[in-house]
């Protein structure tokens, strides 16, 4: 297939078996073969990656997008294309099996003639800290705490080996990124790309092996091996290791977040409105002394101006003017289940390539409006391990005031 080319490809036509047709004329029970159901899909080629529309191909969440196969691509390009292909792409993975070869593992919850998909037994579970908001207008005094810029990145741990996301899921990037980092500890932190770059960095930490890869960084924060101690021996174990031109494995891929004392609550602010001018996210707080814990903490504290969340994709808009012809907005379904339409902040590509239906977005916002929908949302991307969305925890003065008038 050529780049950008797309095919409709059809699932094999399976026959039943039926023994139940009588004909009375010669007293006999005839058999004969009724075909099943089958059912259309779409494939695509886009540069290096093969896409399919059939659920196989969909439910592969752990397998890097460029390394995904199904029945369907096997059929059309080949087994030994595929293997091949699959066997480039993800050197570590499941190996490709033949849709014509039985599985020797359990056959346990599928039924006969469902589609395979090449899944990845690396998974891991991961326990991470996470961040409670820090309410701009009306948090707690924030003096003492450890102030950090917030990356727009993608959170990733490190175990000693490889890099996972939040989800357990592998990351695939190439031996040299890995040949990096130490191997006696466990390291929390994020792949960045850049200010304002969250849409790049999601795609090229999904990719095997992405020649993009030469300009993602780790920006670390944490050193969950040594949870036990506080928060700044551990900090001071991460210069041991990184600080430039000393640290024992200094480099320019992996890179300690700097942290500053808060000094007052106006010096947090003034912070903030510094980093969001250069394009940051927001800032992180971090209280003296903290342990490390795998969960959801007071301890750590998370501060924007703007509001992150998820939605599903559920339809599209057509688009008018110049997007006349191709799409002017996504219609999304938040996890509360009301629904809204974000076009600000796709590209012309996506408009005519937009993420599929079924697909999890990345949105930004300011505000709710009285029906407690986002006002202006701005489409960041989609996300890079979400299987559900996720709606922000907004304060209720940053939510539109139903008046009397209007309830």
């Amino acid at each position: 297939m050529k780049d950008g080319e797309e095919k409709e490809v059809q699932s094999q036509t399976r026959f039943v078996r039926i023994q139940s047709l009588r004909c009375f004329a010669l007293n006999e029970i005839w058999s004969c073969l009724w075909p099943s159901s089958s059912s259309t899909y779409k494939v695509k080629r886009t540069m290096d990656h093969y896409y399919c529309t059939c659920p196989a191909w969909r439910n592969q969440p752990s397998v890097p997008v460029n390394a995904r196969s199904c029945k369907h691509l096997i059929a059309l390009l080949g087994e030994k294309y595929e293997a091949a292909r699959i066997k480039l792409k993800n050197p570590n993975g499941t190996a490709l099996r033949s849709p014509n070869k039985k599985s020797s593992g359990s056959k346990k919850g599928k039924k006969a003639g469902d589609d395979d998909g090449n899944g990845d037994s690396s998974k891991i579970d991961v326990a991470v800290l996470l961040a409670n908001s820090w309410d701009v207008d009306k948090g707690p005094d924030p003096t003492g705490w450890w102030i950090s810029e917030k990356l727009d990145g993608v959170r990733t741990l490190y175990d000693g080996k490889r890099l996972y996301s939040r989800l357990g899921n592998p990351f695939t990037p190439p031996q040299w990124f890995l040949d990096k980092f130490p191997k006696d500890v466990t390291l929390d932190g994020e792949l960045f790309g850049g200010r304002g770059d969250f849409q790049n960095t999601v795609s090229i930490v999904k990719t095997m092996n992405s020649p993009h890869w030469k300009g993602i960084t780790f920006h670390v924060f944490d050193i969950p091996s040594l949870s036990t101690q506080p928060f700044e021996a551990r900090m001071e174990r991460l210069k041991k290791l990184f600080a430039p031109g000393v640290g024992s494995h200094a480099s320019d891929k992996v890179l300690v977040v700097e942290q500053e004392k808060a000094k007052s609550r106006q010096h947090v602010l003034d912070k903030l409105k510094e980093v969001e001018s250069l394009g940051g996210e927001g800032l992180m707080l971090r209280k003296p002394g903290s342990l490390y814990e795998g969960k959801r903490s007071s301890t750590l504290l998370k501060i924007k101006s703007f509001y992150d969340a998820e939605a599903v994709v559920t339809g599209y808009k057509a688009g008018k003017g110049r997007n006349a012809g191709v799409t002017g907005a996504l219609k999304c379904k938040m996890a509360s289940g009301k629904t809204f339409d974000v076009g600000s902040g796709l590209n012309d590509k996506q408009r005519k390539s937009p993420p599929k239906i079924g697909s999890i977005i990345v949105y930004r916002f300011q505000e709710l409006t009285k029906d407690g929908v986002p006002r202006f949302p701005t489409f960041l991307g989609e996300a890079a391990d979400k299987n559900k969305p996720k709606d922000a925890v907004v304060p209720d003065h940053r939510k539109a005031v139903v008046k009397k008038d209007d309830a």
